[in-house]
């Protein structure tokens, strides 16, 4: 009879057990990655295309439209922001990089179409080289983006896929005209690229003057 009771005791605990454990599981994005993405749309919301990213505490940003989480960490790995100002009289503007820290699991980061005219001083791609390690895809193409980018640009390591085409590098003949050349897939040796790329301007500096 005792073996019994023990038996029924130990299922009691085990039930509890996982009850408690579904309770302190949640199917939310993390709330830091939530805030964040809040401060971020004041910059990406010209013609109101984020209307899922609402300030209701408790909220899933991995719900919003122009988010893609982990399905299992519930971490931010997508962020999808192109195309938000893409009118040609749109005003450009300059991009503070940090506000993307907190997304420390981010794969892919698309901004093209944005009218970004570069970055705001000490606030560049370079600050995220050491926390997101996992960055892999950069779109930037069709901004405002010019030569100074690219040391910034160059600190990204871990980049498989950057995008820089329609942008205003000096070696393009039309403002808006694409420099293949800053079109980049599957570049293994990223740094290197970009090196001999700002080697290249230089030159053509040099033989311009």
């Amino acid at each position: 009879m005792e073996w019994k009771w023990l038996r029924f005791i130990r299922m009691a605990v085990m039930l509890l057990v996982l009850e408690g454990r579904r309770w302190c599981t949640t199917d939310a994005c993390l709330e830091h990655e939530r805030i964040a993405l809040l401060h971020l749309k004041p910059f990406f919301n010209y013609r109101n295309h984020l209307q899922s990213w609402v300030e209701v505490k408790g909220s899933d940003c991995c719900k919003w439209e122009r988010v893609e989480c982990n399905t299992t960490t519930r971490r931010l790995i997508q962020l999808s922001l192109n195309s938000t100002k893409w009118e040609f009289n749109v005003e450009y503007w300059y991009l503070n990089a940090s506000m993307f820290l907190p997304f420390e699991e981010l794969r892919s980061l698309y901004l093209s179409e944005n009218a970004i005219a570069g970055c705001i001083e000490n606030e560049g791609f370079g600050k995220l080289s050491s926390t997101l390690s996992n960055l892999e895809i950069l779109d930037l193409s069709r901004n405002y983006l010019n030569d100074s980018i690219l040391l910034s640009l160059s600190e990204l390591s871990s980049l498989r896929y950057l995008d820089l085409s329609y942008n205003r590098f000096e070696r393009s003949s039309h403002p808006r005209e694409s420099d293949k050349e800053l079109y980049y897939h599957q570049m293994f040796d990223y740094k290197i690229t970009i090196s001999s790329l700002q080697q290249a301007f230089n030159s053509d500096k040099a033989n311009n003057m």
